[in-house]
């Protein structure tokens, strides 16, 4: 498995380009605010990535 690059956002604005950048910020300055049981979702599952649950198969019988 091959190790991806960080990210960049620097990078990532260069490649969308000015007119991407700032259609996607008038986008996401247009949207709602997240409601309290959204947010505790969001923090959850990126919590649940810093603390993979690890399936360790069995050993096998000799």
């Amino acid at each position: 498995m091959t190790a991806a690059a960080p990210f960049s956002r620097a990078a990532a604005e260069k490649r969308l380009g000015p007119a991407a950048v700032k259609a996607i910020k008038e986008s996401v300055d247009a949207a709602p605010a997240l409601r309290p049981e959204q947010l505790m979702q969001l923090h959850a599952v990126f919590e649940s990535v810093r603390h993979p649950v690890v399936s360790v198969p069995a050993p096998r019988a000799a």
